[in-house]
């Protein structure tokens, strides 16, 4: 009887009882929410400047650019240089500035739920959440 699943098992044919709660969230801080929005900004930035130079580096490895160039000058016979777009001067513009955007987009959104959330919580009271302890 020293077995532990065992006592597991009586334990659970006693049927322990459970405590429930029931707690009302009435209030976000704009603050803390702005913080948070800020702090999911960054790691989704980290991800998207990670994504954006695996693209880059993919359509300049697999020679898509040098293709795509190639059809171009075949069909219109003006020579163009789409390789400029994969630079790493421009990639990098390019991811700095999505990074920019997103960082301010994703901080104010956070700002901004927070103040429409506590609005409507005086229309509504809330919302309820429940908990219980197994």
């Amino acid at each position: 009887m020293t077995d532990v699943a065992e006592k597991l098992a009586r334990k659970a044919e006693h049927g322990t009882p459970t405590r429930q709660m029931q707690l009302t969230l009435a209030h976000i801080g704009v603050w803390s929410s702005t913080k948070l929005a800020l702090v999911v900004s960054v790691c989704l930035n980290l991800v998207t400047v990670a994504f954006i130079f695996g693209v880059a580096q993919l359509l300049g490895d697999a020679d898509v650019v040098k293709t795509l160039t190639s059809s171009y000058e075949d069909l219109t016979t003006k020579t163009l240089n789409l390789s400029v777009i994969l630079d790493g001067n421009t990639v990098a513009g390019f991811a700095a500035a999505v990074v920019v955007l997103n960082t301010v987009l994703v901080t104010a959104s956070g700002a901004i739920y927070a103040v429409l959330f506590n609005l409507s919580v005086r229309a509504t009271g809330g919302t309820l959440t429940g908990f219980r302890n197994p």
